[in-house]
Formats: C-alpha cells, structure tokens, sequence
C-alpha cells in the first residue's frame, strides 16, 4: 500500500475533470488558428484557377503559321529571259519561264503570300512597277481592282504527244481596272468563277512584266500599258464594306470549318461580315440573345463544347463564354484587306477548365483588366472552328468568337466567399489575442516553476535550519516542542 503524506490529497490526473493547464488551451487554440489558416487556404485554392498554360507560340498565330516556308519558289536567273513590253514588241509572252511561274503560283496555300511579305500595289508601288518592272520581276504583288472579263487561253508546252500534235496547257487569263483607271492582267490556274463584271477583287500573283493586250470586245483597240501578275486564283474582295445589322446566312454558309490538314485560313469576307454586325449591335441585346432556353426554363449558355461538337448549328449565334484570357493579346491585320477602316484587330485565347481553349478575335483592344482576372465572360458571334498544330506539337481544335466585349465574372458564390472570409477574420482574431495571452500567461508559469526549484535546490544545498532535528523529533513524538508532557 502506498503511502499518503498527511492532510495532502491525491493529485488529479488530466483528463479525468481536473482543470486546464495554460499549456493544454495554449495547444488548443493553436490547433483552432491553424484550421482557421487551412481554412483561407481552402478559399484560395477552389477560386476559379487561371491556368496560363496556353499552348500556343508566342510567335506563331493560329490561324495563320507565318514562319513555314512558302510552297512557291521562283527561279529569278530563269526570269531574266522575260522581256517587257514596248511600242515596237507588244505581246509577248515567253513560254517557258510563264509556264515556271504559272505551275509555281500552282503551289500556293493560302498564307503564303504572307510569308513572302506580299507587297501591296498602291499608288508607288504601281509607279515602280512601270518604271523598273525588272527590279520586281518574280516577286509576289497583291492587287485590288475591278474584274473586267476572263477569257480561256493556251500556251505551248514544247512537246508533242503520240499523234504528233504540240501539246498545249489551258489556263485563265483576265483583265481588272481599279477605281483610278489603272489596269492590271491576270493569268490563272482556277476560273474565277462566281465573278462578274464590276466586282472587285484581289490578285494575288508574281510581277511577269509589262505588257500589252488586245480588248476581245474591241479586237482593234490594244490595253496598254498593263502590268502582268501570274497567280493561282482570284477572289472577291471589297474596298469599303457597309454596316452590316443583320447577319447573311447564305454567306455564312460558305464557311468551313478546317482541319490540320487543311491549310486554311480564315474567309476573309464572312469574317469582317461578322465584324461589322458586332460593331453595330448593342452589347445589351447581343447578350440577351445568347441566352438560350432549357428544358427546365432556365437561361443557359452556349458551350465551348457544344460549339466544337455541332459548329454548323451554331455558325453565327450569340456566345457568352467563360474562362480565362491569355496574357498574350497581340495585333493580327491584314494590310491588303481593311473594309472596316480598323486601327487594327485584335487576338488570344480563352482558356477554360479542362483545359479547353475558344480562338478571340476583336475589333477593339481587350480592356486592361482581363489580363489579372481570373475569370472573364466574353459576349461575342461564333464563326467557326479552326484547328491548328500547337509550339509542342498538339493538335489543338477551337471554335473562332468575334468579341463584343469582356464582362467581369461575378456570381453570388463568391459574395458567399467573401462573406466566409471575413467570418473566418473574425474568428481568427479572438484566438491569435487568446494564443497571444495564453502563451505570455505559460512563459509567466514556467518563469515561476523555475524560481521555486532553483530556491528548493538551494536550501537542500545549504543544509537543515538550525534546531531542526529536534524539533523533527518532537513532531514525531506528538509531544509539543520543547514540552515534557507534565504538568
């Protein structure tokens, strides 16, 4: 049996009702303050995550690969046979260096004339083109005027076939005028057709030279001086496009939607369609009609899913989207074509959860903000989707939106947030004041523990108080000290 000094009672273990130790609620509130702490860490983790992994080249665009090689290559030393017009040799075409440059212009993809750096012929390059044609000779020249006729010709290839007959090679030649009475001559792999007289169109071509031609609706009048491009193909173009209020299905209709292997870009007159009716239409009213009905008469929004899974569908409707925008935002502007009077035109992507990426393209410069917004809404018309090879070689599929304008995402879950977050300070602060306290209230304790061993240390070292003994023994005789007991 253990023994048990006089009038001192058990000592009570913790855990079993006895009190608190300042130490023991000093390691609960921290425990409190580090759930608190893992508390705001959870808020920022589940924020709406702006992933900035955007693959992409910082130099390369998607619609366009701008640094690929040209898929035409002209041979200048075999161009120095090409001889120019003059009043005493009028038409003259050499048959082997056009033949070079006619399969050559064969080659094309669209884009290759923007990687050549294709010169625009205004007023000073038509100018040089007349006075040093020999100095542009083969080199690529883009043209805008107004289609006049194309008539069917044939050149000689130099060989005959088993009957003996010279072979010969069709292809199309056609004369334009621009609006200040300049004529240029095209010669052409494809029939322009769907092409009548007065539309405008573009040329794009390599300078063959200066030349004279006979008028076939006026045999005896010569078209002179006209300068000679050699191209694949010609399209329509515009010099000046009207505000567009509504948008032209039939239009919209001849828009693809392209894949890797289709070498593509965009349709240049659905897309500045599109442009100028989001200029024209109010942000408010593009935005209602983006909302769509559910079965549960609710208003949804279009996906980035949805458009990339149904895009004939969807071609031309209203989109809002959600997701972050790239940090880059660059300038994309085609010199030749500007039927909008743009400064410039704007592109980058918005990136969603997944991750899955939409293609931005607007005629405004996005505002500042979107660039540390974690989350925007962009309210814009879908055109169509583009695919394109990515800088780590991904093959990257993404529907293409003309923005409106950018809206900053809010929903009522991140008042919530908000609201969470300052509970959590309040609650914070009460228990750092209490960790603060307790921990000075410990230190206090601990100072005091220490004192009273330090002096308990000291009197066993100094020895029993003088008389000790025997009053020790008198305590054990249950006598009074200093007493004999008698009377």
């Amino acid at each position: 049996m253990a023994l048990i000094p006089p009038n001192l009672a058990p000592p009570k273990l913790p855990g079993r009702g006895g009190p608190r130790t300042p130490r023991t609620q000093l390691v609960v509130l921290t425990f409190l303050l580090l759930v608190v702490i893992g508390l705001f860490g959870w808020l920022k983790l589940t924020e709406a995550p702006r992933d900035s992994t955007v693959p992409v080249d910082s130099a390369t665009t998607p619609l366009e690969a701008e640094n690929a090689p040209a898929a035409a290559q002209i041979d200048r030393e075999l161009l120095q046979e090409v001889r120019d017009a003059t009043a005493a040799d009028r038409i003259v075409r050499e048959p082997r260096p056009f033949l070079h440059v006619l399969f050559e212009a064969g080659k094309l993809v669209p884009g290759d004339f923007r990687r050549l750096k294709a010169t625009l012929a205004d007023d000073a390059v038509y100018q040089q083109l007349l006075e040093q044609p020999g100095e542009w000779r083969g080199r690529a020249v883009v043209a805008k005027a107004r289609f006049n006729f194309a008539t069917a010709e044939k050149v000689p290839l130099g060989d005959r076939d088993s009957a003996g007959n010279e072979m010969q090679f069709s292809y199309w030649r056609g004369v334009a005028t621009d609006d200040l009475g300049r004529t240029w001559s095209f010669s052409l792999l494809e029939e322009p057709t769907g092409i009548g007289p007065g539309d405008v169109i573009k040329i794009e071509g390599f300078f063959f030279k200066k030349l004279a031609l006979f008028d076939p609706d006026h045999p005896d009048e010569l078209i002179d001086p006209t300068l000679h491009l050699i191209g694949k193909r010609v399209v329509k173009s515009f010099l000046r496009m009207p505000p567009v209020k509504q948008l032209s299905m039939a239009l919209l209709s001849t828009v693809r939607d392209y894949t890797i292997e289709d070498r593509l870009t965009l349709p240049e007159e659905p897309l500045w369609h599109v442009m100028s009716f989001v200029q024209n239409i109010d942000a408010d009213a593009l935005a209602a009609a983006a909302e769509v009905e559910s079965g549960l008469g609710e208003a949804t929004y279009l996906t980035n899913q949805a458009l990339t899974k149904s895009p004939d569908e969807y071609r031309g409707a209203p989109v809002r989207l959600l997701g972050s925008v790239s940090d880059q935002q660059k300038p994309w502007f085609r010199d030749d074509e500007n039927p909008l009077d743009l400064p410039q035109v704007w592109h980058s992507l918005l990136v969603h959860n997944g991750p899955s990426f939409s293609y931005l393209i607007s005629p405004e410069r996005p505002p500042e903000w979107i660039t540390g917004q974690a989350t925007v809404l962009v309210e814009g018309v879908f055109l169509k989707l583009h695919t394109y090879q990515a800088v780590n070689r991904q093959t990257v599929t993404c529907p293409v939106v003309v923005v409106k304008r950018f809206v900053p995402f809010r929903i009522e879950t991140e008042g919530l947030r908000a609201n969470i977050s300052w509970i959590l300070i309040g609650v914070s602060a009460p228990i750092v004041l209490g960790v603060l306290l307790l921990a000075a209230r410990d230190r206090k304790a601990a100072a005091a523990l220490q004192e009273k061993r330090l002096h308990r240390r000291k009197a066993r070292r100094e020895g029993p108080p003088p008389g000790g003994a025997p009053a020790a023994a008198d305590a054990g005789s249950g006598r009074p000290p200093g007493g004999s007991g008698g009377g």
